[in-house]
């Protein structure tokens, strides 16, 4: 059956209506409604025969019109440092999914852990109406925050368990992760370290890190000497750089903490270029759980962020503040310690260096 021209099925300029939908689907136009904003309050079989109707039609809502109906465009804008990594490529799709589900489409900015850039998503987000944002970290300048509010647009951030100016946020607490993560460390027996932290002033998450870290260092009564700790971007290429560096200029270290993932997995491929066993010789470790880290040899010992979970509930928060629902308290999400192969006890690395310099020296003599 034809369903253009003198069908009769479509409206007088040919654009396919919701009423032109109903008819050919048998139901009222509010039905229609109902199937696609609200679907879990239409019965089955009506909802195949809209869905049905909407596919013979090529049927697509008018965005701009609901919008000037609702004040709303059932968008929602997030910015990203990057996508570059799969935690926050992980998140994004789980926000993705879950907005979907509420039927709202996502639109995503890219910040490159600049937070001037981040602040120019985020007005270019707004000029695009979207109702509401999500932003990463609690390093965001002033100017973002008052701009938001400007606007009234409602807004939270994500993998931090807390932020300033009451601003929702949805995370882990990433300074008592690397402190459960050192804790662990020292309970092998471990008293000697060194670190290789991604620092830069916008990523506050690596940051806190690092002050976990070190508190347990302090609290168990021991330094972190500054030589012990390198500063570096992240990337492969600075783990692999900064481990020759700390085995080089403080080879008594036998555990090396890593703030993220890729920074470890470059150590240990630095280690493997220069014949340094691990764990044997040192134990590693990262954070972030990325995919690679249970297929790296040695598997990496890490900390798990649930980064879908956070994207998932990063949605929902979203949903209800732009309906205006009430919003419970938001509590730190888990984080798991994920141990695997690239930690043991220094025991065997002691006796490792002990009996390699017992040979040097017979070698010698």
């Amino acid at each position: 059956m034809g369903l253009k021209g003198g069908s009769g099925l479509l409206g007088p300029n040919g654009k396919v209506k919701i009423a032109d939908v109903a008819r050919l689907a048998g139901v009222s136009p509010a039905t229609v409604s109902r199937a696609l904003n609200h679907p879990q309050i239409v019965r089955s079989e009506l909802r195949e025969k809209v869905a049905r109707a909407i596919s013979d039609l090529a049927y697509t809502r008018d965005s701009a019109a609901r919008a000037l109906k609702s004040r709303r465009t059932h968008t929602i804008g997030a910015i990203v440092p990057t996508l570059g990594i799969s935690i926050f490529a992980e998140g994004v799709e789980a926000l993705q999914n879950r907005l979907s589900e509420h039927g709202y489409t996502l639109l995503i900015g890219n910040s490159q852990y600049d937070t001037r850039r981040e602040q120019q998503e985020a007005r270019a987000l707004i000029e695009r109406g979207v109702d509401g944002v999500v932003l990463v970290g609690d390093a965001q300048t002033p100017e973002l925050h008052a701009l938001l509010r400007q606007h009234n647009v409602p807004y939270v951030t994500t993998y931090v368990p807390s932020a300033r100016e009451g601003v929702p946020a949805i995370g882990i607490d990433n300074r008592k992760a690397t402190y459960d993560l050192t804790s662990y460390l020292m309970g092998l027996g471990h008293r000697e370290f060194g670190v290789v932290a991604n620092v830069p002033a916008s990523n506050d998450r690596s940051r806190a890190r690092l002050d976990g870290v070190t508190q347990a260092l302090d609290d168990a009564g021991l330094a972190l000497p500054a030589e012990r700790l390198v500063r570096a971007d992240h990337s492969l290429a600075q783990g692999r750089m900064a481990l020759r560096h700390l085995v080089t200029t403080a080879p008594e270290i036998t555990a090396l903490v890593c703030t993220t993932d890729t920074l470890a997995i470059g150590a240990l491929a630095e280690a493997r270029a220069m014949g340094l066993k691990v764990p044997l010789e040192l134990s590693v470790t990262g954070f972030d759980d990325i995919e690679l880290s249970s297929q790296c040899e040695p598997s990496l010992t890490t900390i798990s962020i649930p980064a879908a979970e956070i994207g998932r509930a990063a949605a929902d928060h979203l949903v209800n503040a732009v309906m205006g629902l009430a919003i419970p308290p938001l509590d730190p999400l888990p984080y798991r310690l994920i141990v695997r192969g690239s930690t043991a006890s220094p025991r065997a690395a002691r006796a490792a260096r002990a009996g390699a310099r017992a040979r040097k020296a017979a070698a010698v003599d």
